[in-house]
């Protein structure tokens, strides 16, 4: 496995009202948050999220990749926390 850091955080609110605030910084935290503790159904990118952030841990990708398709992913579940918040 080979874990990554990315560039800049992400940050993504969780938890069952969504009050608890992760800031993700490494791909195998990123993974992690997709196949374990997502909150909402699955979509097209939580799944490419998930399939990058393998990518990366398998030594095919960047970090780079995994953080936009995590980003991607928190967009559409509605759980990206902007910077300044």
């Amino acid at each position: 496995m080979q874990d990554q850091r990315f560039e800049e955080p992400v940050r993504v609110a969780l938890g069952r009202s969504r009050n608890t605030i992760y800031k993700v910084e490494r791909v195998a935290q990123a993974a992690d948050i997709l196949m374990n503790r997502w909150p909402a159904k699955t979509g097209r990118y939580h799944v490419a999220a998930r399939k990058a952030c393998l990518g990366v841990l398998e030594g095919l990708k960047e970090a780079h990749y995994a953080r936009a398709a995590f980003v991607n992913a928190a967009i559409e579940a509605d759980i990206l926390v902007e910077r300044d918040a």
